[in-house]
Order: C-alpha cells, then sequence, then structure tokens
C-alpha cells in the first residue's frame, strides 16, 4: 500500500525478550502506516507540530483501537515516543528506525548524502557503505556502544543504521551487518574489517564478471543470426557497474578476435532509459558505442527480434528461487522478453543473496521479479 512502508527486520534475541518464547529468537517485520495528508517524515519537531494540526486531528479522531489487549493503549507524538525513557517492548524503538528507514536517526551529513543516490547500482554503493561505515565508526565506536548498552539496543551502530537506510539493496544490508557483526561483537579493527571487506566485494564481483562473459559469449557462438549479419545485440535495463565490466570485457574479447581473424562480428549494445530514473542514460555512456532508446522503443525492438539477449542486475537474490528484486519495470520487460523468445540474464554477487523467505523492504523503485520469468540468474563469489 501506498501509504504503509515496511522496513528491515529485527531479531528479539532470548536475553532481550527476558527468556520469554521459550529462549527462541523472534523474527520481527516492522512497518509504518503514514495518515494520508502528511508528508514527513522531515525531522522531530516537524512531525510534532503536524500531529497537531487540524488534518491530522480530523484523521487521528477516526482512528479507534479495538480489542481488550488496546485498552490502556494511548497516542503520543513521534517525538515524545523517541524521547521516551520508561520500559516498553524489547527494541521496540529500533523496529520504529527499521520501519521509517532511519528517517529520525540523527546522521553525519555524509551518509546522508550517500543515502539519496539514485544513479549507481547496489554494488557500488555497498563499496561507499564500507568506507562510511569506517570513516564514521573509528571516532565514534566508544560513544556508540555506550549508548547502545545504555538503551537496551535501540540505538543502532553507525553501519546498522546504514543498512537500514537502503534496506532494499541487500548487499549494502549483508556487508553492514558483517561490518557490524566484526567491528562491535568481534572487537576487530574497523580499518582493517574495511580493507578485508572492500577486498571480498571486488573478489566476488569479478567472480560475477567472469561468468557473466562466459555466458555472453556463450549466448554469441549459439546465435544464428551472427553467421549472417555478423552482430549480436545486447539490451540493458536500469545501471550496474557489473554489467558495465561485463559488456566492456565482451568488446574487448571481440574486438581481440576481430583483429587475429577475417570474421568482423559486432557486440551492439542497446540501454532501456529505464524511467523513472532514467538511469539508462549514464549506463549508455558507460560502454563505448552504446546507445539509450527510450523504454517503450525498447520493447519494440524485442518484439522485432532486434534485440538478441537482455542483461540486467539484481538488487537481491530470494532463497529458494523466489525472484529477484530489481529496478521497477524489470518484471514487463522480462515478461516481453519470454513472450517473445528473447533470453534475459541476470548477473549477481553472492552479497546480494537475501537469507530471510521473505524480500526485504522495498523502495518504490523496486520490484520482485519471478525467477520463471528468468533464463538465468547468475551468482558470482
Amino acid at each position: 500500500h501506498k501509504y504503509m512502508k515496511q522496513g528491515l527486520h529485527v531479531d528479539v534475541s532470548s536475553n532481550r525478550s527476558k527468556g520469554e518464547f521459550g529462549g527462541r529468537i523472534i523474527r520481527v517485520y516492522p512497518f509504518a502506516l503514514t495518515l494520508p495528508g502528511y508528508s514527513g517524515p522531515v525531522n522531530k519537531e516537524v512531525i510534532d507540530e503536524t500531529a497537531t494540526s487540524q488534518t491530522s486531528s480530523d484523521l487521528w479522531s477516526k482512528l479507534e483501537m479495538k480489542g481488550t489487549e488496546h485498552d490502556q493503549m494511548e497516542w503520543i507524538t513521534i517525538g515524545d515516543f523517541l524521547e521516551m525513557t520508561e520500559p516498553c517492548v524489547p527494541l521496540l524503538k529500533l523496529a520504529f528506525h527499521h520501519a521509517t528507514s532511519g528517517s529520525y536517526l540523527e546522521l553525519p551529513k555524509e551518509i546522508r548524502t550517500w543515502e539519496n543516490d539514485r544513479v549507481n547500482g547496489a554494488a557500488f554503493l555497498a563499496k561507499e557503505a564500507v568506507k562510511l561505515a569506517a570513516d564514521h565508526t573509528n571516532t565514534n565506536t566508544g560513544n556508540e556502544l555506550n549508548a547502545q548498552n545504555n538503551d537496551s539496543g535501540n540505538n543502532p551502530t553507525i553501519p546498522l543504521s546504514i543498512a537500514m537506510l537502503r534496506s532494499s539493496m541487500v548487499p549494502i544490508v549483508n556487508i553492514m551487518n558483517e561490518f557490524d557483526r566484526r567491528v562491535y561483537s568481534l572487537g576487530e579493527d574497523s580499518k582493517a574489517v574495511r580493507d578485508q571487506l572492500l577486498e571480498s566485494l571486488g573478489a566476488d564481483a569479478e567472480s560475477c564478471v567472469e561468468r557473466g562473459v562466459e555466458t555472453i559469449l556463450r549466448y554469441v557462438t549459439e546465435n544464428p543470426s551472427c553467421s549472417t549479419n555478423r552482430e549480436f545485440v545486447v539490451g540493458t535495463f536500469s545501471r550496474s557497474s557489473t554489467m558495465k565490466s561485463i559488456l566492456r570485457r565482451v568488446l574487448g574479447i571481440l574486438e581481440e578476435q576481430q583483429t587475429s581473424s577475417t570474421s568482423q562480428l559486432i557486440l551492439k549494445v542497446l540501454c532501456s532509459r529505464s524511467t523513472p530514473g532514467d538511469e539508462g542514460g549514464l549506463m549508455a555512456s558507460d560502454i563505448p558505442d552504446a546507445e539509450c532508446l527510450a523504454d517503450k522503443l525498447f520493447m519494440e525492438q524485442i518484439k522485432q527480434g532486434k534485440i538478441h539477449l537482455v542483461l540486467v542486475g539484481a538488487d537481491c537474490i530470494l532463497p529458494g528461487g523466489n525472484g529477484v528484486v530489481n529496478k521497477v519495470g524489470t518484471a514487463s520487460l522480462a515478461r516481453v522478453c519470454k513472450q517473445f523468445n528473447v533470453p534475459i540474464v541476470c548477473c549477481a554477487d553472492k552479497w546480494k543473496l537475501w537469507e530471510d523467505i521473505y524480500p526485504p523492504g522495498l523502495e518504490d523503485i523496486f520490484e520482485l521479479v519471478p525467477s520463471e520469468l528468468l533464463n538465468r540468474v547468475i551468482v558470482g563469489g
């Protein structure tokens, strides 16, 4: 629903729940409901003022809690909730921050700037997240740990705060969870962890690129039209540093083959504009001689058989073959590819593997793509 937002899950351990639920870890899936007519959140003061406005007052008056378990509940403003010192449900404030994607956290300007990047893909942003976490953890570790211990875990560390800002991009969530575990639980040096995680991200991305290159070259070899018109056309959707590396490498390999052979096979890259966001234009600028087409024209090229293969990335790969998460519009593109027998291949590294059976909370620009619509999902690492 457009008024409801799901956040990252929160795991309530047995020590947080004081031994309830048989000592099991309870996984909570928090969500926030924004009332129509309210544009927030901006900051705590604005929220408090808005909550007392006539519009919000009218809306609040129409809400009613029913059932005996709610008889002792009362409405409070977000500001009062965040400043509340009385005992409450374990990790309730943390769940709130998850559900509101960290909108009410006080974070450094550099992290907020990173959060608003809607141009680069998950692999690139994950690397930048590691650098930011190391920079700000190095100076704030002691204060953060003290705050976390004093508030029963409701104040997230810097890496966990970064994770909840872009929860749709699973590599960011996974890499920040690992950073947090190694620095805050194991006590490792943040700069050393930064270097090792960046190395891991690079190695796994390289593995994905190698497998992607092999796959495209196999499609080129097996495509009958290449023997006649000597041209193979690859289409892309959205923007991905992994796709960029794959296609640049394939172009280089084919160029080398041309210099050592009389055959002249040309690889042509067409990029869908990928509205909203229009990252396709930037994707086209990343690849030599690539062309950016309006989404509708790109679809027509597929229907007319003028695109031989479509390559997409992913922000999340669900377990058990239950689909992938990618830029909105990918699912409809995949349906057209399936209808007109154009193979569509998804490339991602292992940091995009999601361990939960439910997808993470999705931003408006992302959607779930069923696995049956994809010919192959390549996972490197």
